[in-house]
Formats: C-alpha cells, sequence, structure tokens
C-alpha cells in the first residue's frame, strides 16, 4: 500500500521526512546522522558513507541490538578511494559533502522485504514513472533478479545483470561483503531509450549522466579474508544507500542537484555576494564549488575539524583555497565565503541542528583561513605564470616547483593543478611527493593501519559477543577472553566484561593487568573501535596461546592512574564552566585530553583570554575545588538531558540514555568518563599554559591536585635559586632581574654597534676593482656573513659609494640574500635599485624590494644567486 498517494513530496525537507517515514512505518529506528568526523573510527578521515557508524553491527558485534534502522548520514568524500573533488561543479552530481539517506536490516529482513520496499517507496510514495526506472543485479545473483521480477513487473532487459564491479560491493580488500542491486534512473528522451539503455558506454552503468544510479541496495552475506576466499557470515544484512541530492533532482524535475533547493539559496547568496549571476554552463562552474565546498568545510568545522597542515585538516584547506581561487575568478579579492554560512545554517539547522548552534563559530574560521590564503594568492599567482612561461620543451610542470608553491605561498597541489590544467599543463605528482617526503599525512592515503575487530582472520575466537564495561563501579573483575590475536609484537584482546575505560571523550584509555593461572598480561592501553573495546597489552609472564588464553582471568586497573585522571577530568568540566562565566557563553569544548599527568583543553575563542581573566578562571576553579561540591551522575534520555541544560561536546555521538554530571550546580555536562565523588578530591588547579591552536580555537594545560603541588615547588625552587644567585630577598628578585636584563640590552646595543662598525669598515675594501658599464662604475661583492652583518655591510657601502651601482651578494646560509645600492645622481637618470633587484630576484628564485637607492631580495635556492650577479652588468646597461 501506499503511504502518501495524494501528495507527492516536492521539497528537500519533505523528500527527507518522507523517507524517514517511510521506513519507521516498516518498523525502522530513525537514528540521527553520526558526526562527519570519526568518533570512534581511525580508518577514517571522514565519514564516506551511511553505513560506517553501524560497521560493528555487520561484524558481529551489535550492543545496541539494532534490528531495523533507517537515517540520513551526512558524508564527506575526498581523500583516497571515494575521491570526487576533480567532479565537483563539473558536472551534475558530484558534490565533496552530500546525504546519504539509508535503511539497513542487522540479521532481520532481507531481499524480498529490501526490495519490495524501494519499488513501494519510489513508484508509490514519490510516483517515479516505471518506464525510467532500471535495476541492475549481480550476474550470479537470480533471487534478487526473481525477486525484481515478481515485484516491479519490469521486462526483463530492464532487469540487468553486471559483474563484481559494478555490482558486488565491498567495504574494503577484506570485511563484509555480498552483492547489491542498484536502482538507475532515465533522465533522457524517452523516444530514444530503446536504442541507449543496454549499451556499455551510453547506458545504464555507463559513462552518462543520462541514466543516473539513484539507490543500492547491498547484501551483505560475506566475508572476504586476505587470500580472496569468500566465507559466509553468521548473519545476513540490508544496507542501502540513496543520494539525496540526486533524488531531490528527480523529484524536483530539474536538470542539476546545484538547482534543487539544496543549493539555489546558497549559489543565489554567491551571486549576490560576487555581483556575477550564475549560469548553469561552465562559467557558473565557480558558484557552484564555492556551495558545495562551503557545505563540506561547515559540517567538518561544526563536526570538531579545523584546518592544518596534516591530516583531515590539510584537506579541509585544500577545499577552503580551492574555493577561495574560484572566488577570485569571480573577481573577489576579499573573503566572502564565510558570509554565506548563515544562508546554510538556515536552510539545513533543522535537520541538523549542529550547523545552526556552531554557525558564528564556522564563520569565523572560514574567514580567518580565507583571508590568511588570500594574503599569498596573488603573489603565488605571479610565480606559478612565472614557473609556466619558463618551461621549455615539456607541458609538465616539475615536483619541486609544485612544492615551491605549496611551502611558499600555500598552494595545495590541487590548486596548483587546476591552475595547470587552464594553461593546457600538467603536474609532476610523484615528484611532488618526493620533496613532501617528510610530510607523512597528506590527503591521499592519509588512512592509518590500526586495529580492526572485523571478521575471524587472524583471531582466536572463544566466543562471540560484546564487551561489558564495569568499570564505574569495579576497579577488579573476573573476566573470560573473546577472542585475541598478535599485531606486531603486541597482543589485541577482547574480552566478555572489563574494567579498563576504553579512550573516550577525551579521557586516555586505562593500563593495568590480567593475571591468569601461570600467565601474566601487562595493558597498556584501551581502546574502544565502533563500541568494540580492544586492550592492547604485552605478556610479562608465561606463554600466551589458545590453551592458556582460554582460562579466567583477573583484571585490573592502575587504582593510581585511575585517581589522578578523575581529579583532571572533573577539573575539566569545572574548567569549561568556568571560562563560561568570565569570558562569555560563546566559549565551546573544541577538544580534550584527560590523562593522569596533565589535562588539555581546547576551547571557541575569537580573542586571547587575557592574563587576569585566565587568572580569574583559576580561582573560579578553585574555589569550586574548596567548595567541596557534591558530583551526581545521573542517567536519561538525552532529549531530557539537552532540556535540564546540560552541555553537550559538539561533534560527539551519544547513545539514547546518557549520563549527565553534575556538580553542585556550577557544572552540569554529558559525559561518559570517570569523575571524583566531591570537588574537594580535586586538591588543587593549576592552568600551566595557554595558547593558540588555530583559526578560533585556544589551549589552555593544567594540572591539579599533586601535579599542581609539584609546579608550585618547581616555581618555588626557580625564585630561591635566582634570590641566591642574586643575593636578594624574594621580593626584591624582579626588580634585580630587570636591572640586570636593562644592563644586558645595553651591553648588546653597543656590541652590536662595534660590530656595524666595524662592517661599514669593511665596506671600504670591498669597493675595488669595479667594472664599467657605459661609464658606469659597477661593484660585484660576494660575501659569506651573518644576516646582520649583511645589513651592515650594506649600510657601509651605501655611505661610501662613489657614483656607480653595487650588487652585493650573500650566500652564508641555506637562504640567501642579494642587494643592490645606487649612487642617488644615477637614481636620478633611471637607474633604480628596485627595478633592478625585482629583474635580479627573478633569475635566482626570490623576491623583495626597497628604495630607488637600496632593494633587497631573498631566495631560498642561493645556488642561483650567482647567475643573478652574472646578469647584473647586462640588466644595469639596459637601464642607462
Amino acid at each position: 500500500m501506499s503511504q502518501n498517494t495524494h501528495q507527492v513530496p516536492r521539497t528537500s525537507v519533505e523528500i527527507r521526512d518522507s523517507f524517514i517515514k517511510f521506513f519507521e512505518s516498516k518498523g525502522h529506528l530513525f537514528v540521527r546522522s553520526s558526526p562527519v568526523v570519526p568518533q570512534d573510527d581511525p580508518t577514517l578521515m571522514f565519514i564516506n558513507a551511511g553505513m560506517n557508524q553501524f560497521k560493528a553491527c555487520f561484524l558481529g558485534d551489535n550492543p545496541k541490538a539494532y534490528k531495523r534502522v533507517a537515517n540520513s548520514q551526512k558524508c564527506i568524500r575526498v581523500s583516497g578511494k571515494h575521491n570526487d573533488l576533480d567532479e565537483v561543479g563539473r558536472d551534475t552530481y558530484h558534490h565533496t559533502l552530500f546525504e546519504m539517506l539509508g535503511n539497513w536490516s542487522f540479521g532481520d529482513y532481507y531481499k524480498e522485504e529490501a526490495i519490495t520496499w524501494a519499488w513501494e517507496l519510489l513508484t508509490q510514495v514519490w510516483q517515479l514513472p516505471v518506464d525510467r526506472l532500471f535495476v541492475t543485479v549481480y550476474e550470479d545473483d537470480d533471487e534478487a533478479a526473481q525477486i525484481w521480477t515478481r515485484v516491479s513487473g519490469l521486462p526483463q532487459d530492464r532487469i540487468m545483470r553486471f559483474g563484481a564491479k559494478s555490482n558486488f560491493w565491498e567495504m574494503g580488500d577484506t570485511g563484509p561483503c555480498g552483492p547489491c542491486t542498484e536502482i538507475h534512473f532515465d533522465k533522457g528522451d524517452l523516444a530514444t531509450q530503446a536504442s541507449t539503455f543496454a549499451d556499455p558506454e551510453k547506458g545504464v552503468n555507463g559513462t552518462n549522466d543520462r541514466y543516473i544510479e539513484i539507490w543500492n541496495n547491498v547484501f551483505m552475506q560475506f566475508e572476504r579474508i586476505s587470500t580472496g576466499e569468500l566465507l559466509p557470515l553468521k548473519n545476513k544484512h540490508v544496507d542501502t544507500g540513496m543520494g539525496f541530492e540526486r533524488v531531490c533532482a528527480i523529484l524536483q524535475n530539474v536538470r542539476s542537484n546545484y538547482d534543487t533547493d539544496v543549493f539555489t539559496p546558497l549559489i543565489s547568496k554567491i551571486a549576490e555576494l560576487s555581483g556575477v549571476p550564475y549560469a548553469q554552463d561552465m562559467s557558473g562552474m565557480p558558484h557552484r564549488v564555492i556551495a558545495d565546498h562551503l557545505r563540506a568545510l561547515s559540517f567538518a568545522i561544526a563536526d570538531g575539524a579545523l584546518p592544518s597542515n596534516e591530516g583531515r585538516g590539510y584537506v579541509l584547506r585544500r577545499i577552503l583555497r580551492r574555493a577561495s581561487r574560484y572566488a577570485r575568478l569571480l573577481g573577489q579579492k576579499e573573503a566572502i565565503i564565510y558570509k554565506v554560512v548563515p544562508v546554510l545554517a538556515e536552510l539545513m539547522g533543522d535537520a541538523f541542528p549542529e550547523i545552526r548552534e556552531r554557525a558564528s563559530f564556522v564563520a569565523e574560521v572560514i574567514r580567518s583561513e580565507e583571508e590568511r590564503f588570500i594574503r599569498t594568492l596573488d603573489a603565488g599567482l605571479d610565480r606559478f605564470d612565472k614557473i609556466a612561461a619558463e618551461l621549455q620543451g615539456t607541458t609538465v610542470i616539475a615536483g619541486d616547483k609544485v612544492f615551491l608553491l605549496y611551502d611558499t605561498y600555500g598552494f595545495p597541489p590541487d590548486l596548483t593543478r587546476l591552475l595547470a590544467e587552464e594553461k593546457g599543463l600538467s603536474i609532476d605528482e610523484p615528484g611532488f611527493e618526493k620533496s613532501m617526503n617528510e610530510q607523512k599525512e597528506r590527503a591521499r592515503g592519509a588512512q592509518k593501519q590500526v586495529l580492526s575487530a572485523g571478521g575471524s582472520e587472524g583471531w582466536t575466537i572463544y566466543a562471540e559477543g560484546s564487551t561489558e564495561f564495569l568499570g564505574y563501579d569495579l576497579p577488579s573483575c573476573e573476566v573470560k577472553v573473546l577472542r585475541f590475536r598478535e599485531d606486531a609484537g603486541m597482543l589485541s584482546i577482547i574480552l566478555d566484561r572489563t574494567p579498563f575505560y576504553a579512550e573516550s571523550g577525551g579521557q586516555v584509555g586505562e593500563r593495568g593487568k590480567l593475571e591468569g593461572k601461570g600467565l601474566e598480561i601487562e595493558i597498556v592501553d584501551t581502546i574502544k573501535l565502533n563500541d568494540i573495546w580492544f586492550h592492547r597489552a604485552k605478556v610479562t609472564k608465561g606463554v600466551a596461546n589458545a590453551e592458556t588464553m582460554g582460562d579466567v582471568f583477573v583484571a585490573t586497573i592502575n587504582s593510581e592512574e585511575r585517581a589522578a585522571v578523575r581529579k583532571n577530568h572533573s577539573a575539566t568540566h569545572l574548567l569549561q564552566s568556568a571560562l563560561q562565566k568570565v569570558m562569555g557563553s560563546h566559549v565551546a569544548q573544541q577538544g580534550s585530553r584527560v590523562a593522569s599527568d596533565i589535562l588539555r583543553f581546547d576551547f571557541t575563542a575569537l580573542i586571547a583570554p587575557t592574563w587576569e581573566q585566565l587568572l580569574d578562571v583559576e580561582n573560579l576553579v578553585n574555589a569550586q575545588i574548596q567548595a567541596c561540591l557534591p558530583v551526581r551522575c545521573d542517567k536519561m534520555g538525552i532529549a531530557e538531558a539537552q532540556k535540564s541544560g546540560a552541555m553537550a561536546l559538539f561533534g560527539e555521538k551519544y547513545g539514547d540514555v546518557v549520563r549527565v554530571i553534575g556538580m553542585g550546580s556550577f557544572s552540569k555536562e554529558l559525559c561518559g568518563g570517570l569523575h571524583v565523588s566531591n570537588t574537594g578530591e580535586i586538591g588543587s588547579f593549576r592552568i600551566l599554559t595557554e595558547a593558540s591552536v588555530s583559526a578560533g580555537v585556544r589551549r589552555i594545560e593544567a594540572t591539579t591536585a599533586f601535579g599542581a603541588l609539584a609546579k608550585a615547588r618547581e616555581e618555588s625552587g626557580i625564585v630561591a635559586a635566582l634570590r641566591d644567585r642574586l643575593r636578594c630577598k624574594t621580593e626584591q628578585v624582579l626588580e634585580r632581574l630587570e636591572a640586570s636584563s636593562e644592563n644586558t640590552r645595553k651591553l648588546e646595543k653597543e656590541l652590536a654597534s662595534l660590530k656595524s662598525q666595524v662592517a661599514q669598515a669593511k665596506a671600504g675594501d670591498l669597493l675595488v676593482n669595479p667594472a664599467e658599464v657605459k661609464g658606469v662604475q659597477v661593484w660585484t661583492i660576494n660575501t659569506q656573513v651573518s644576516p646582520e652583518e649583511f645589513s651592515a655591510i650594506l649600510d657601509g657601502v651605501q655611505t661610501k659609494l662613489s657614483l656607480g651601482v653595487a650588487v652585493l651578494a650573500n650566500t652564508q646560509s641555506d637562504a640567501g640574500a642579494i642587494a643592490v645600492v645606487v649612487h642617488p645622481e644615477l637614481v636620478k637618470k633611471g637607474v633604480k635599485a628596485g627595478d633592478l633587484i625585482k629583474k635580479l630576484a627573478e633569475i635566482c628564485g626570490g623576491r623583495g624590494g626597497g628604495r630607488p637607492d637600496r632593494a633587497q631580495a631573498g631566495t631560498r635556492e642561493p645556488a642561483k644567486i650567482a647567475d643573478a650577479v652574472q646578469a647584473s652588468a647586462e640588466l644595469i646597461a639596459s637601464l642607462l
């Protein structure tokens, strides 16, 4: 039966809501999108598919007992295997960020229901024309083909069979996999359909975007192991994914995803800000790229990622700088991308509240990054043009030149490739990677090789099941091993229950020991991946094998470390509340790390806190410690917790039932970590450092209890040593230090003056044996001195220079310099040092400038300075 036969959804909001409600009517639980920045899966740079947050369920670990689930997951694909960056804006349907509508069955329904419901939603609820729909199945999947024939009534030639490349889905080289069936929509002229749909290139599953895939239903029934063999899974699952933006374009009957109401408000704002009207042809590509990239940037930043020079932060920086380059193509020389964030927040804030709640912070981060890049963009574009002009006999820009543009001007290789393509050139990417060998994590291939509990390969398995965490109440308990394996000399152990807290929410994983019959194991770390507890361990007594690991163990945490962690973690909650009270409610946690010796707290702040504010924060936290506030832990539903005013960490994925940690009336936060029972147990609190982490984010490092006492003793010891050395009372130490510093500065100034005098005196010895160029004396002088001495020599040369021109080179360090000094009378005749230095800098790969009588340039290619000096006489002659 149709769920809604009288009104087909048209707006993006209606379409998303219709999908979710349809599957709720089929017994599915709606689960909110997980953050696009993975919280518990280091194998992923970004969430790139709807199934990511349910990966553990496919692997046999389903702690929340999910059976049927539906959601709309925000995804980013910009690196590795799933990299759509270069296609964005060129075609009508590729994006860096997109929504994936999905429904899942974990050991519940299978092919019959999945196919039947898919057809019902598409043809009855959404009323898509059947004559435009095609189905593909795996070539050996007779069952799916028969179900489609019965359910859809499609003719056999429109239920098409394909091989593994198109219709067998795999998570990776190993892991869960299975055949899939895809649904494709024909956006073309029905009159020509019969002659094109079966064409291997222009038809279904071809390269022509006339036939566009809209929904993929994967039937997970195998596990691929490293030998290539397929093993049957214990349970069969369904994993589906539908491209939200694509189906919006179909239901709204528009040509392109960018013409849907998902994008048009953003594009309209970009056109308004730039003053350049939008067009659907290639002249509108900058609008499309900026709109797309803004979405990816905004959701990633809202979920906790920030632009940086490594890992996912580097990917964001690449995306932003690519968008900034396209803004320049719209004639923009000032930051405008950040001004579109409010439109995005209004457009998607109901479905994804985090983008509305963090809109101001997101805009500030983007603005700061935009402005930073714009400052170097013009110079970088000039340098690129010169590099391109210097190419001789090749159309490939060398890798070291690509690296120079990256290192000096902040151009990611993607941007240089784009610029090169506009001139019919390409870049030497292997050469660039070679130059970047000290940078180990980059956008491509940056995914970490880490632990995985997937499947059975390599594991000794005693029983299936999940780990029950008992650490809130017990420091020690009896446990049994569910499975273990050896990884690079270390054991990975999964227990049936554990007292060890797994790294989460900023708190480090706990350490301790396992003790059994003749076998002792040291737990060195505890990690949680997709709700699976990994205990990383090494054997300290006995031998770990299938027999010995099958015994009962006693698991015991390191109680001393836990006590210290509890104090630091509770202090982190007090710190966040204190920062908000002192600096304002806009302060929000951006990340943290809570260990036994130190706590680190990252928070949003548009300006740095003053020293007085930091003292106020420290005093406020200590006041709560002295007040001995009771620390409560209440369990409640997520909605109830948020309604009560409990703070949640942006980007954190919470369950339906959460723990709310309250400290008197001073602090209330959602938190799964370990805490003291009374703030008085913390003892004391000291801020150690405060600094900037990135645009709009600051970091405080602090310590508590004995750590704070140790810091106080260290500082007291320093003051005592200074007092003894300066031979004064404690209260006189600062005064004596200031007097000593002033005396030192005076001596250094005198020494610098003497050095300058000596260097200037050398100038007379250097101004000998000039060459003559058109009747003008020209001195070429090579030095190998410090930058300070070089500047002093220039002063001397300028003072003693007779009618002529001096060209001076300094090659002492890796970054050399070249300078020009021109006599004032020659300046009047048109020989200007600034003009000369620009031309000389081009020869030696540098840049610089200065006055008509004196100019200087630096270079990172000092080996080329000799070429510049040699060319100076000819350049001077051209100016005379």
